[in-house]
């Protein structure tokens, strides 16, 4: 795809995911043209940078196929994800959908309509989160392997505090917020993980992920009450960015910090080592087998759609 150029990484997620990183692309998409199947994004919000970067990447590579483009934002609303889903399904305004849904649940009546109208959707998450068993016709499935991602997080902390602090650290530890694709998984991997590579670290807080500003000022009231926290992990780009922030705004170090994520701004922190490690996903190899699997169905509408994984590195 010699079409467009990679800035940065999910995207999310994702997993919410995912969470997530910042992939855009420079391209100049062409006008709608009506004999072109029209696809549609919805995310969980193009307020989180790192899906904004995606929406501008599923114009372009759109355009690059061959097709319309339709960017929904609903804003963190479940509900209003749904509302707009349904309403660019029955208008016949998307021939196809990429969907990351806020609360899956909320999406299983806007899956089984797409169903009915041969309207292909790519969902995040897999078939039970909808209220499916097994493969589907029309619908494909793509998930973050949240044991994988927190295992990385967990197993990457791990080793920090093994190579910098002599094996012990206490430990904040970030969680996806309540109803987040993924969050037991991913919190539970993350645990297991961190206590298996360094048994005598002690997480002494959690902190939910929601955006840098609210991360900066969580790590901040968290290290009022824990001076001696040496270590950070389960966070997103924007937690881990904003704990950067918070430390070097209390004037302490940070030397472990480990995260999901991987967008230009945390590869940066990667290689100046303000963060150990980050498991970053690829959103950019995700979103073209989203397009081929979205190309695959809209050619035959009725065939079983795939399980698919967004695929994961962890840089250092």
């Amino acid at each position: 795809m010699k079409s467009f150029l990679t800035r940065g990484r999910k995207a999310a997620a994702i997993g919410a995911a995912a969470a997530v990183a910042t992939t855009s692309f420079m391209v100049a998409a062409p006008a709608q043209a009506a004999d072109k199947d029209t696809i549609a994004f919805s995310p969980l919000a193009l307020a989180i940078p790192a899906l904004k970067g995606l929406s501008e990447g599923v114009k372009a590579v759109g355009a690059a196929k061959g097709y319309n483009t339709l960017i929904l934002d609903p804003n963190f609303n479940a509900v209003k994800q749904a509302q707009q889903l349904t309403a660019v399904i029955n208008s016949g305004k998307a021939d196809a959908a990429w969907v990351i849904s806020v609360k899956p649940a909320a999406n299983a009546k806007v899956a089984r309509l797409a169903q009915k109208k041969r309207v292909p959707l790519v969902l995040n998450g897999v078939p039970k989160d909808y209220g499916f068993k097994g493969p589907q016709r029309g619908l494909s499935f793509a998930r973050i392997d949240y044991n994988k991602l927190g295992a990385a997080m967990g197993v990457t902390a791990g080793q920090c505090i093994n190579q910098k602090l002599g094996g012990k650290a206490e430990v904040i530890v970030f969680t996806p917020r309540p109803g987040t694709a993924g969050k037991a998984e991913q919190d539970a991997a993350v645990l297991k993980w961190l206590k298996a590579t360094a048994p005598n670290a002690t997480v002494v807080q959690t902190i939910e992920n929601i955006d840098r500003p609210t991360a900066q000022k969580d790590i901040a009231a968290a290290l009022q009450a824990h001076p001696n926290v040496k270590a950070v992990t389960g966070g997103n780009d924007e937690a881990a960015l904003g704990a950067i922030s918070a430390f070097e705004s209390a004037g302490k170090s940070l030397p472990c910090l480990t995260e999901n994520g991987g967008n230009e701004e945390v590869l940066a922190a990667v290689k100046s080592g303000d963060i150990y490690a980050a498991a970053a996903l690829q959103f950019e190899a995700d979103l073209l087998q989203t397009f081929d699997e979205l190309g695959r169905l809209l050619k035959a509408p009725r065939k079983f759609g795939k399980l698919m994984s967004v695929p994961l590195k962890i840089v250092k």
